[in-house]
């Protein structure tokens, strides 16, 4: 077999023209424009000395770096190398600096910077409910939970493999423990707190800080309607309170799901829950739970009640914690709180507490604030049960982030560090934003490598004629058509004022 065949009769130069590579950014750097937020950023980081680069410009292109792939500073240059079609961009020095003064100014610059990005966020807002007609619902099993905003709360742990400023020891290693909250709908960033590597899980003071900016962050016509989920390792007297407070406002709407501890009152309620206030649960895809048995028939499809068994159920203790014998157990939690637990059977190797191992279930609690006489499916236990389990979309969302930028911290300083995370955020949401006002299809639910690979490291020809610039993509590239659909999409967005 002939193994280099392939590069029989191939030269390789240096004295092309016209190529450039990346060229897909250009849909993102034009969709931070349209959308006005690099208007916004400019007008955020606004100097009263004459200097040669915009900030705001900067800390945008800054984003779409990041959003490209760029794990340093000096990543910047993917930009500034092709100033023949991105046009003048700052110097990688000069990217330092515009991350220096925003750290130089505290608090307030990163505040300008969160109030430019909600004001584009409005503008893209809108224009995602003109093409969809409406916000993406939420996916709950094999169902889909329309008019409701849903914000996730959720923590994560980035490794620092140098010292750096306020990287601390935690459970998964050395590093720093940011609290991030994302909308479930878009699958973008609204808020994110970078903490100490020693920050509590369960922290109160960080988590209604972040919960608050949140809301504050997603636009006022769709804060009626919330729903807020958080796991348990967050779970805590405040933001309960927090949350209960918030959904008795008048005219808004907002049901809480959040992870609960298992402790002894709890036990005694399941021991006491008879067996058939159990429900079956269902899966992802709005399936019971449930296997086939070793001593089942041969026909897979049967329907015997003894040739399956049940996977996972669950039910809800309220009863048994507010009117049991020992009395009401949920004094001073809010009224409308409601306790549900869940078991399913282990995975081989799951380490099982004492009480568990008593009955061979893993038990899962969580409360929520659903009222009871919910009609319809959304009522269910099972689909309650569901609606708190799809919470473990988030990690997904913190996963992809860590790949844009939120778990590559390039400086020893915190505060350098707080800027870069308010521009890795930024990169995450303009992604998100690209895909679902540019994006079709499989793109339209493509991760930040796939989008890298197809999209925005594309190589093309740049060409003049006329007065007129022309981006040629190779006809043979799979994605050409989706790249310059999303191109016109683009420069068919109304310009931010």
């Amino acid at each position: 077999m002939n193994v280099t065949g392939w590069s029989r009769g191939l030269e390789v130069t240096g004295g092309g023209q016209g190529i450039v590579s990346h060229a897909g950014l250009v849909l993102l750097r034009a969709l931070a424009d349209r959308t006005g937020l690099t208007a916004g950023l400019s007008k955020a980081l606004a100097s009263q000395r004459l200097l040669v680069h915009d900030r705001g410009r900067v800390l945008a292109d800054l984003a779409c770096a990041i959003a490209d792939g760029a794990e340093v500073i000096s990543d910047f240059r993917v930009m500034a190398d092709q100033q023949e079609l991105f046009g003048l961009v700052a110097s990688v020095p000069t990217c330092w600096r515009v991350l220096s003064e925003i750290a130089g100014g505290g608090s307030r610059p990163l505040a300008r910077i969160t109030a430019a990005v909600n004001a584009a966020r409005r503008r893209a807002w809108a224009q995602i409910v003109a093409r969809h007609g409406g916000l993406p619902g939420v996916a709950v099993a094999d169902r889909v939970l329309e008019g409701v905003t849903c914000i996730r709360l959720d923590a994560t742990v980035t490794p620092a493999h140098s010292d750096k400023e306020l990287a601390e020891p935690n459970y998964k290693g050395f590093g720093h423990h940011p609290l991030l909250a994302y909308c479930d709908n878009t699958g973008e960033p609204l808020a994110g707190m970078l903490r100490r590597g020693g920050a509590g899980s369960n922290t109160a003071a960080d988590h209604l800080t972040v919960l608050d900016e949140a809301i504050a962050a997603v636009p006022p016509r769709h804060r009626r309607r919330l729903m807020v989920t958080c796991d348990g390792a967050g779970a805590s007297h405040a933001l309960i309170t927090r949350l209960d407070q918030l959904a008795s406002r008048p005219g808004h709407q907002l049901i809480y799901s959040v992870g609960w501890d298992l402790g002894e009152r709890e036990r005694a309620a399941i021991t006491q829950a008879p067996e058939d206030a159990w429900q079956i649960a269902i899966g992802p895809h709005g399936e019971v739970r449930e296997r086939r048995a070793e001593d089942a028939c041969a026909a897979r499809g049967c329907g015997h009640r003894k040739c399956w068994i049940e996977e996972a159920h669950v039910t809800e203790l309220t009863g048994l914690l507010r009117a049991g014998r020992a009395g009401d157990q949920l004094a001073g939690w809010p009224a409308s709180m409601r306790v549900f637990a869940r078991r399913e059977r282990p995975h081989p190797g799951a380490q099982l507490t004492l009480f568990e191992a008593e009955d061979g279930w893993r038990y899962s609690l969580w409360v929520t604030n659903l009222p009871e006489r919910t009609p319809g499916w959304r009522g269910q236990p099972a689909y309650i049960d569901a609606a708190h389990r799809v919470h473990a979309r988030v990690e997904d969302c913190v996963r992809t982030g860590k790949d844009t930028g939120i778990g590559k911290l390039p400086s020893h300083l915190f505060a350098l560090n707080q800027a870069w995370l308010a521009a890795a955020l930024t990169a995450a949401t303009l992604l998100a934003w690209l895909r679902l006002l540019a994006l079709d299809g499989n793109l339209a639910k493509a991760e930040p490598k796939t989008l890298r690979y197809r999209i925005l490291h594309t190589a093309a020809r740049l060409t003049r004629s006329g007065r007129r610039r022309h981006l040629k993509i190779a006809a043979t590239w799979p994605w050409a058509p989706a790249i310059v659909t999303a191109w016109n999409q683009i420069t068919a967005l109304a310009q931010a004022p």
